[in-house]
This record gives structure tokens, sequence and C-alpha cells, in this order.
């Protein structure tokens, strides 16, 4: 869990920095702000636990929560918060009550934002929010402590919200904001049981400014930026639980290749086919959940379509696949999604975490990867034209 939690709250680091990393070198005035969001909103019944079957018998049906962000954003000084029309990033802190303290218990995130504007009007702003994370202070399974809880398997998980936001002025400095978000707990398969929590909320929100707002509405589009075709190479690796044995103590590693042509259709936006090769330790797992006989049966074969969104060194990256091979599932039979980030250090190399699920909410396994582009320029800024 340390290497989760390093790799993620990478997201926070990355975004914060790339005003000083992008190509504009001039000290620029910052427009910090603050931001205090409550929400009250249901749970939605994807597992056993919070539909009844836990220690008061009782459906697990809503929740209160508490965030404080810091934010930041500036009117274009670089090039990617042109591209994304003058975005808010930053930080913030996530405190929550499912009112189950001995169940579930109140847990605290730490997580990286992302806010990307869908629409300005005059008094008016509509914007995309995105929350990547780390989650703990769970009371999580235990099997004589905590028996019922088969939604929270571990200590810590990872923290995933996405959500529409509102915000318009009532004053000089302060906005006020409503929001609707879905937001996911889940340890990625880690340590099971891991069914996880999904969340779904209305919000209110203040938001104060504290060196007023950033003119963000007169931001000129950046003009087409390098652009590249990319043939990406990528090593994972992870550790899981067998879903079907998600009691016992029995670890397997998960690790394979994959390659993908990624094509840039705008300065913001990749995308493209790929494959993926996993060799699965606990696909030939005995019966009993004890390790198995290891062979071809344990190899994976997977095609998927793969989405970026690109923020200088960072990218959010998600897809959909299905095992062409699989033991388990059948040839062609089962989808398969794919959702992380993933950073470059270099021109080429690259780090990052994805979490590997089926039918959009069970986890599969954690995926920490290495990566390698090769780069076919389509088009540089030392282009004419």
């Amino acid at each position: 869990m340390t290497r989760l939690f390093s790799l993620i709250i990478l997201f926070t680091l990355s975004v914060k920095a790339y005003p000083q990393n992008d190509t504009l070198k001039i000290r620029n005035k910052n427009f910090p702000c603050i931001s205090a969001n409550y929400s009250y909103g249901n749970v939605i019944p994807t597992n056993e636990f919070v539909e009844g079957e836990n220690l008061d018998s009782k459906p697990i049906t809503s929740f209160q929560s508490l965030s404080l962000k810091m934010l930041w954003q500036n009117p274009g000084y670089t090039d990617w918060q042109k591209v994304y029309k003058g975005p808010y990033y930053g930080f913030g802190l996530f405190a929550g009550d499912f009112f189950s303290p001995d169940e579930i218990g109140y847990p605290f995130s730490l997580y990286g934002v992302l806010g990307i504007p869908i629409k300005r009007w005059e008094n008016l702003e509509l914007y995309s929010e995105f929350q990547i994370g780390i989650t703990g202070n769970w009371q999580h399974y235990d099997s004589i402590a905590n028996p019922k809880n088969i939604a929270i398997g571990g200590g810590l998980t990872a923290h995933i919200d996405i959500g529409i936001k509102a915000f318009y002025p009532i004053g000089k400095k302060l906005d006020m904001g409503a929001s609707v978000s879905v937001t996911h707990f889940s340890n990625g398969g880690i340590e099971r049981p891991n069914r996880g929590l999904n969340l779904c909320a209305p919000s209110i929100e203040l938001k104060y400014h504290f060196a007023g707002r950033s003119d963000v509405r007169s931001i000129k589009p950046p003009g087409k930026l390098e652009r590249s075709n990319d043939l990406y190479l990528m090593a994972g690796y992870g550790d899981y639980q067998i879903i079907e044995h998600e009691l016992d103590t029995n670890y397997y590693a998960v690790g394979g290749l994959g390659a993908f042509y990624i094509m840039q259709h705008s300065n913001a936006v990749k995308s493209g086919p790929g494959v993926d090769f996993n060799f699965w330790w606990g696909l030939t797992a005995n019966p009993d959940g004890t390790p198995g006989t290891i062979g071809w049966d344990n190899l994976t074969i997977g095609v998927i379509y793969q989405l970026e969104f690109a923020f200088n060194r960072l990218s959010l990256v998600g897809g959909i696949g299905n095992y062409a091979r699989h033991l388990n599932y059948g040839n062609f039979k089962q989808f398969y999604q794919r959702l992380g980030v993933k950073y470059h250090f270099t021109e080429n190399l690259s780090a990052g975490v994805n979490v590997r699920a089926i039918n959009f909410m069970l986890a599969e396994f954690v995926e920490f990867n290495l990566g390698y582009r090769i780069r076919w320029i389509k088009y540089s800024e030392q282009q004419p034209g």
C-alpha cells in the first residue's frame, strides 16, 4: 500500500508543480483559494454488506461528508492551462460519516483535485472535477471483530471521485457552489474482501479567493502544440487475492506486458488500440484457494482501446477491453476496464498506477507500471504553419 500511496499522491504533486515546469519561465502572480464542501447522499447498494448483511442487520443507505480543498487557478500562464481554458487544481481533505462507526468507522482522505471548465456564462461557471487520492481510518474487515464488512478489506483504499460543479459569485472574493458526484473507495483487490463502497451525492460548497478571482475568461487558445503518435510499451505488476476465496490469506502475483499505438487527436486528447498479456498465478489455484499447477492456463490476452487526457507530463488514463483469452471467463466473453494515472519523468520514460476492474465496479488488481514510448512527431512548434 506504500507504493499505492506514493504513485496516487503523485497526481497532487505533479499538477501543483506545472506552473514551474512549463515553457513560460517568468514569475507570475498566483491565485490561491480555499473551499469547504458538505455532502449528504446515498450509498449505492452494490454488495451484501451495504444491503443489510451487517452486524446491525440494516441497510447502509446514506452518508455525509465534509471536504476542505486548497486550490489554485491562474489566467493561462502555461500551455496546459491554456489548453484546458483555466482549470483549477490542488489538494483536499475528506472526512466521511456512514452512520456506522463500529463497522465502517470515520474515513479520512487526502487527494489531488483537478477541475476542468465545461461552460462559462456571465455569472455562472460549470466544471467537471476529478479527485484521486488515498483513504484511511477505516474499520475494515476482521474475521473476529468485524466479520461482515466485505466492502473494505484493509486499512487503506483509493479515493476516486468524479463530479459536475457549478459556481456563482456572491461577493468580491466568495463563490457559492453546488454539485453532484460519484465516489468510489476500493483497494484494487490488494486485500480482500474488497467489494468497495460506491456513493452518489449532491453537495454545497463555499469558495474563498484570497487574491481575487483569476481572469480565466481572457485566456486565448495556445494554438497547435507539438503532437506525436506513439508506440507505448508497458510492463505492469500487482498482487491480489482471488475473489472466490476472498476470506483466505493467500496472495498471488500478476505481471504482464502491454503494447499500445496511441494517436494524438488534439493538444489534450490521445487514444488508440492495444493488447495486454498478463500471467496470473492465481488462475490455476486449487479449489481451496491454495497454489496450483503453473502453466499456459495462467496467461491471459486482452485487447483494449485506451483514452488519455494529457496535462503536460501527467496523463489520466482510461480504457475498455475484452479478454481474448482467459481461463475463467472464456474467449471474448468478458469486458474489463482500466483507470489510472501516469507521469513522464523523461521524454520517453513513465511510471504510473492503474486499477483493473470488470463490470465497472469489481476491482481485479492494482497495476503498478513502467512505460516507454517511441514517438513519431506529427507536428512540432518549430515547424512553419
